[in-house]
């Protein structure tokens, strides 16, 4: 007889889908807390953003509290909206800044001087 199809059978070394949830969003706190401390602190005041101190802090504490409290916690919570501050307001704007924009579709073209006729 063939076993069922539970959530085990199909992921195994995963108890449920909140585990997988977990791991999730700590791969997302993780990849802003990387970016914001590898990133240099002038480009944090030229993109005129909250400094590289404050930001590598704030996204460390979340994510230390998701791995201690995990992410259905107050301080879990509030670091998912940390990280995704950063991720789509922040991280775009520091990539700017430093000259590593993207040219394509939704990207910020900033023009110098009067407009061509």
């Amino acid at each position: 007889m063939l076993p069922l199809a539970t959530f085990p059978n199909l992921f195994p070394g995963f108890a449920g889908p909140l585990e997988i949830i977990w791991w999730v969003l700590l791969g997302i706190k993780l990849v802003a807390l990387l970016d914001a401390a590898f990133r240099p602190r002038a480009v944090f005041v030229a993109a005129d953003k909250l400094t590289k101190p404050g930001w590598v802090l704030i996204l460390a504490v979340f994510t230390l509290s998701q791995i201690f409290q995990g992410w259905l916690s107050f301080f879990g919570l509030i670091g998912i909206v940390a990280a995704g501050v950063y991720l789509v307001d922040a991280r775009p704007a520091l990539r700017a800044a430093a000259g590593r924009g993207r040219g394509g579709w939704g990207a910020i073209r900033r023009r110098r001087g009067p407009r061509p006729l």
